[in-house]
């Protein structure tokens, strides 16, 4: 079964939250959240991405986080 990660990156670095989200819904409308509510990620790669990755490295879902 995949599982579904949050990640975060900027071109020069990256990070994820080291979930294992069983849904891909649900890890997009977590992704989601995130980007409407902003966190410590989305300050820190304000102008990257955000993206859902499966446990198998492929991105299901993507979108820039934008500069404050």
């Amino acid at each position: 079964m995949k599982t579904y990660d949050i990640y975060f990156s900027d071109g020069v670095s990256s990070d994820h939250k080291g979930f294992a989200i069983k849904a891909e819904e649900k890890a997009v409308r977590m992704a989601e959240d995130m980007l409407a509510k902003g966190n410590f990620y989305t300050e820190q790669y304000a102008g990257g991405t955000i993206s859902v990755v499966d446990s198998e490295g492929t991105a299901v879902w993507s979108k820039p986080i934008p500069k404050n």
